[in-house]
């Protein structure tokens, strides 16, 4: 008798051991996923705000894009362009990725896009894809669904001049760029 009742408790002793590393090792599934940090800044609306006062001097051409929109992808070379071309005379491009920041597909989608384009400015992703991200921002940004490709163009004094809800191409961009880095 006494060897069946270790028998048993030895059964339910490993079962509860089974049961708990089976329970363990659902809860490791989430906190690995915690734990996979996305390349990329995440930045909240004060954070951005920040950015741009840290910016003060130069001219900041913010761009909100998402790589799943196409206008956005259209843009974006001009983007780069603009970049290279009035970088050394003061602008700075700042581009804040509407992916979502915690799905693994849009992490990945965000890695291989710039790792195509190869942009020679900071790329940070927003903290939510919520339109409130907007308009924590800026109150004006009020976005009445999708709107991607956003610009705003900050003169060097950090107030904006320029705001755009469409693609724009090189030839706009510097229009509105180069007079601002002209004003000293």
């Amino acid at each position: 008798m006494a060897n069946s009742r270790s028998r048993t408790l030895a059964i339910i002793t490993s079962a509860l051991a089974a049961l708990v590393l089976l329970f363990a090792g659902i809860k490791a599934v989430p906190a690995r996923a915690a734990d996979t940090a996305s390349p990329f800044k995440v930045l909240t609306p004060a954070q951005l705000k920040d950015l741009i006062a840290s910016n003060k001097g130069k001219v900041v051409y913010l761009n909100f894009f998402a790589t799943y929109c196409v206008p956005c992808q259209a843009e974006f070379p001009d983007i780069i362009k603009l970049s290279k071309t009035y970088g050394s005379q003061g602008l700075q491009v700042v581009e804040v990725s509407m992916n979502d920041h915690t799905d693994p597909s849009d992490i990945a989608a965000m890695t291989k896009y710039l790792d195509k384009t190869q942009p020679p400015f900071p790329i940070y992703i927003a903290s939510t894809v919520d339109d409130s991200f907007y308009s924590g921002v800026d109150p004006k940004w009020e976005k009445d669904g999708e709107a991607l490709p956003m610009t705003t163009i900050f003169d060097r004094n950090g107030d904006p001049v320029h705001y755009y809800e469409k693609a724009l191409n090189f030839q706009e961009m510097a229009q509105d760029v180069k007079p601002l880095l002209a004003a000293k």
